[in-house]
């Protein structure tokens, strides 16, 4: 209350030079100069009020302070229009003073009423547009009025009128209602406020007093009635027009509808962390009334309970001025949780307010523990079913390597049985000339014992003998390149090491022991190249790879047909072999030209087909070989991989 008393006297210093240089200038210069510059000061006032409440609406929205704008222009309009009209004037030729008392009478009401209507909208919307439209009608009506009809009078030779006079009596009346309306309206207006209303009402009453004394324009009572007029729009530029500029956030009403826009809970406090003014989403939060909160220690009702106020932070920060941005606070009292804001409104104001402002994430924390909770359960889930999807994928790959194995196994089977099917007809050409041999020579030895042996039949065992050993040989040979071939492709395909061999004698090896699955398919290969050369690399890859291409072509490419052509086509390219495996068979649809490599993709499913024989391909290129293959097809024109490989695999 010190800080408000304090700033009322030092107001009042600057006005009373200013009444000073007045009642010089009265003395000096007359009347007219006195009575000019004490009304126009009035019009600055009022003029200055409307257009700062225009300019700062949209950021303080305060409907008393409006309405006391556009009403005081309106009174700033027609006081105009008073001090223009006095006698001596040089703009209307006036030469009484009817107009002029008129101008002041009508004026005089229009400010009284103005004054004991504005508590209204210290809880009440105003509609500015109707307020704008209303007072130019009215101030229309007052200028017309007041140069158009000179009664009733307000002044004769011989001084002021009853009417006049009981008119000054009537202003003072609702001047002094006005002033008891502010009283009991008081807990919404700030301390600051308040008393430059009250002062300003109570000079506007002395003066209307003095005014209903004076004879002529010329008499003391009328100049200390314009300079306590003067005294009176001095307190209300104090509590209006410089509150307004210097300190926006604490302007008048503590439930104006600046802080009852902002949809969060927003506390005016002051440094002693008492309540100034609250907003209407406080007073709801807080379930109390305006004035049940009002000039009540702020953490009694705004901050945590389980705190004692000597030890509250937030109460710290607001006597030391501090500000606090964002701090997460828990209310025990609610069970709730806010966001707390605290800022100062004019940091170079030792004795300025702060604004608290709380924001409800109670739900927000709420969100967040369950979040927590989600997450915390759904990293459990996910460790759960990764260890689960670990487990099968080992599952799957041991799997698919003992299929790979299978199928390895069950290749090597089928070469088995294809040599052992194909070793069966030189063993048995061999067996039956040695049968053929022995006979021979057990009649050649009878022939002997008996002595009937003679030239020709020596000669034609002999003939015999020489046929039988030649056919023979060959089978026996043959049989032995057999075998060879089995026992090379047979080793290479049960070992990884890399060696150095002769890729188209080992190509053609491969084909060797595949010569039975070609005779019964009737299918023909052809393996082209220009040049032989030596490679070094896993002879096992290899063999499987050509082995399960001409299998996979046997099985899928000459499938229904009758006959078959392989090419096989080997290229050496700077370090690199390139190798051509085609087909002339049916070809391969686009839809399963795509999945052509992926693992236990078969057509022939539930026909002993594993879908593993590209698919071992594929890896034994680009993992074995370190290459890459390809497939190009079309249905009708027979199949083509292109496999790419180092020549040297280290």
């Amino acid at each position: 209350m010190l800080n408000h008393k304090s700033t009322f006297l030092k107001s009042s210093i600057l006005p009373a030079l200013m009444i000073l240089a007045l009642i010089y200038l009265r003395a000096q210069h007359g009347f007219l100069l006195f009575h000019t510059l004490a009304e126009l000061f009035s019009i600055f006032v009022g003029t200055l009020m409307l257009v700062i409440v225009l300019n700062t609406q949209n950021f303080i929205r305060n409907d008393f302070l409006i309405y006391l704008g556009i009403g005081y222009f309106s009174i700033a309009v027609l006081d105009s229009f008073h001090t223009f009209t006095v006698k001596g004037m040089p703009f209307f030729g006036i030469t009484t003073a009817t107009i002029t008392i008129h101008f002041w009478i009508y004026t005089r009401f229009l400010e009284a009423l103005l004054l004991i209507s504005s508590p209204l909208f210290l809880t009440r919307k105003l509609n500015i547009k109707y307020m704008l439209i209303s007072s130019f009608f009215i101030v229309s009506i007052i200028i017309w009025l007041s140069f158009n009809f000179t009664a009733p009078e307000f002044i004769n030779p011989n001084g002021l009128t009853p009417l006049k006079i009981y008119s000054e009596y009537l202003i003072i009346t609702l001047l002094i209602s006005s002033l008891i309306i502010f009283f009991k309206k008081r807990s919404l207006l700030t301390k600051k406020v308040i008393y430059f209303l009250y002062a300003s009402l109570i000079t506007t009453i002395i003066a209307e007093t003095c005014f209903t004394f004076y004879i002529n324009f010329s008499g003391i009572t009328f100049v200390i009635g314009h300079i306590f007029k003067f005294l009176s729009f001095w307190m209300i530029y104090q509590a209006i027009v410089q509150t307004t500029l210097k300190e926006p956030f604490t302007l008048l009403t503590k439930n104006a509808n600046t802080y009852d826009a902002i949809p969060h809970p927003a506390i005016l406090v002051d440094n002693n962390g008492d309540i100034s003014q609250a907003n209407q989403a406080a007073l709801k939060a807080s379930k109390k009334s305006l004035i049940e909160i009002i000039h009540q220690p702020i953490h009694n009702i705004f901050h945590p309970n389980d705190v004692q106020q000597n030890h509250c932070e937030i109460c710290i920060a607001i006597a030391q001025h501090q500000i606090i941005s964002n701090k997460e606070v828990y209310y025990p009292q609610s069970n709730e949780w806010f966001l707390l804001t605290l800022t100062p409104i004019n940091a170079l104001d030792s004795t300025s307010s702060m604004v608290q402002t709380l924001t409800d994430i109670s739900q927000q924390k709420l969100q967040e523990t369950e979040l927590i909770a989600h997450k915390n359960n759904l990293e459990l889930t996910v460790s759960t079913r990764t260890s689960e999807l670990q487990t099968s994928l080992e599952t799957l790959t041991q799997t698919q390597n003992q299929l790979v194995e299978s199928q390895k196994m069950a290749a090597l089977g089928e070469l088995v049985a294809g040599v052992a099917h194909e070793i069966n007809t030189p063993i048995g050409v061999g067996v039956t000339a040695t049968s053929h041999l022995a006979e021979e020579t057990d009649k050649l030895d009878r022939l002997f014992e008996n002595k009937t042996l003679s030239s020709n039949n020596l000669k034609a065992y002999l003939l015999g003998a020489k046929t039988s050993s030649t056919l023979l040989l060959s089978n026996l040979n043959r049989a032995s390149d057999l075998i060879h071939s089995f026992k090379q492709v047979a080793v290479d395909q049960t070992s990884e090491q890399n060696r150095q061999f002769k890729i188209k004698e080992y190509i053609h090896e491969i084909l060797s022991s595949l010569y039975p699955k070609l005779k019964k398919a009737n299918v023909e290969i052809c393996v082209e190249c220009e040049k032989e050369f030596i490679i070094e690399c896993s002879p096992s890859a290899l063999a499987q790879i050509i082995t399960n291409l001409v299998i996979n072509a046997i099985t899928h490419g000459f499938e229904s047909c009758t006959q078959g052509k392989i090419k096989i086509e080997i290229i050496q390219e700077e370090g690199m072999v390139k190798l051509l495996f085609q087909d002339f068979g049916k070809g391969i649809s686009n839809e399963h030209l795509k999945k052509l490599f992926d693992p236990f993709f078969t057509t022939k499913r539930g026909q002993g087909g594993s879908g593993l024989g590209l698919n071992i391909v594929y890896n034994l290129v680009t993992q074995s070989l370190k290459g890459r293959i390809s497939c190009d097809s079309e249905l009708g024109s027979g199949t083509r991989f292109n496999i790419l490989f180092p020549s040297k695999i280290l």
